[in-house]
């Protein structure tokens, strides 16, 4: 799966998607390069917030350091409800409603990590 959305509605179709027991989620999320700090505050802010949660085994939010404005976020949850709960947090609506305010560009990768493949050769 790799798809592109605006705003929050990206996270709406991946809720609707996620299956199994874990959720690893790699996001890329986009703004006009005006509203990269408004962005950047918003994810640290919800960065805090998300490790605090009871499922989050990983949340990484990263700046990218040639394009002014682009982001990532990698996240890993102990379980689809874990990740859903996620969603519902009042941080995390936070941040849904900025993306929307922002008219954020939205792409969406649900992946399995190669490490856990490795662990096992």
């Amino acid at each position: 799966m790799d798809r592109m959305f605006h705003g929050s509605a990206a996270f709406r179709f991946l809720k609707d998607l996620m299956m199994s027991h874990s959720a690893c989620v790699v996001a890329i999320l986009t703004v006009a390069s005006d509203k990269a700090r408004d962005l950047e505050l918003e994810l640290v802010r919800c960065t805090v917030a998300s490790r605090k949660e009871e499922g989050c085994q990983r949340y990484v939010i990263s700046r990218d350091m040639e394009t002014a404005g682009r982001f990532t976020a990698e996240e890993r949850w102990a379980s689809t409800a874990a990740f859903e709960q996620h969603l519902e947090t009042s941080h995390f609506r936070a941040l849904a409603r900025l993306l929307d305010r922002l008219d954020a560009a939205v792409q969406l990768m649900r992946v399995e990590p190669l490490d856990e493949i490795s662990d096992g050769v």
